[in-house]
């Protein structure tokens, strides 16, 4: 018996272990997998903030488009593909750009990406030695919650991220006792 063992060629042999342990682990794992409780899915549903937003944008400079994108100013929301506000258009230093009212700016953690085209080539930028700036603040009913300064490099785009936590709202949270004596 030994000798048939033997008179057999052995790399083929080993070659088809392997490939039945291969398919059996193979099989096994996916008949595991399948076994497994399916995961709920939650959705993380974020309540509308109730105050009404806006956002002021100051320039230090001109803001305007280049060769590689016409883009002065955009501001974006969560990422959202829809932006608050774009122009394509020169936007003049010192003129405050007011967006408002910012719709769609949710109870916790909000982002705003702010972008700005330097408009200038590698020439006028080698000319120019002042670094650009722009003021961002954040209003909610006429106040100022955030006032952020970015800042560039001389000739550089401006590309910023404002982090807005918006706690939760008063209405919603606030007991009755808190509104005795009040007259609406």
């Amino acid at each position: 018996m030994f000798a048939i063992i033997d008179s057999l060629p052995k790399r083929p042999l080993l070659v088809l272990v392997m490939a039945v342990l291969v398919w059996g682990s193979l099989a096994s794992f996916l008949k595991f997998r399948a076994s497994l409780p399916t995961p709920e899915i939650v959705e993380n549903v974020r309540v509308e903030a109730q105050s009404v937003y806006s956002i002021s944008i100051t320039l230090t400079f001109d803001a305007q488009g280049d060769a590689f994108s016409p883009l002065a100013l955009r501001v974006s929301l969560d990422g959202v593909e829809e932006p608050l506000y774009e122009s394509n258009t020169t936007i003049t230093a010192g003129v405050p750009i007011l967006i408002s009212p910012v719709a769609g700016i949710k109870v916790g953690v909000n982002e705003l990406l702010v972008e700005v085209g330097s408009g200038s080539g590698f020439a006028a930028a080698s000319q120019q030695q002042t670094a650009n700036a722009i003021r961002v603040q954040v209003l909610a009913n006429e106040e100022v919650i955030i006032e952020q300064t970015l800042w560039s490099e001389p000739g550089n785009t401006i590309n910023g991220l404002i982090v807005l936590d918006v706690p939760e709202n008063a209405a919603a949270s606030a007991s009755p006792t808190e509104h005795e004596g009040h007259q609406h």
